[in-house]
């Protein structure tokens, strides 16, 4: 059973070399993403000189657990790349929690 899933990538300052490594890597193994979002991250500055500006990778796809755990490991050992975390993203919205339990006071007069 497929499961939405997001995976946070921080890498070094080449942005676009390492995006389209990355993006090569979901092509291949046909993943399906449904978001990408690419920003600069001062976080990590102790990692990376200082003159460097850390770039974060926010993706969303849908896959197999098995699938996304071969995923993040080849992009762990591509040039560049400082750390990979994901997780699974939790369904909002469902039909059983849609609707909410409201009590309203009686009002009488």
């Amino acid at each position: 059973m497929k499961h939405k899933f997001r995976i946070i990538i921080l890498g070094g300052e080449n942005q676009t070399r390492l995006l389209s490594r990355i993006l090569l890597l979901f092509n291949r193994r046909n993943l399906k993403m449904t978001q990408i979002n690419v920003s600069n991250s001062n976080y990590h500055e102790s990692i990376i000189d200082n003159n460097a500006a850390a770039s974060r990778y926010v993706i969303d796809l849908k896959c197999h657990e098995g699938q996304l755990i071969k995923v993040t490991k080849s992009i762990e050992k591509l040039i560049g790349i400082i750390h990979v975390y994901f997780f699974k993203k939790k369904e909002k919205n469902t039909r059983e929690h849609s609707w909410k339990k409201i009590d309203f006071p009686i009002a009488t007069s």
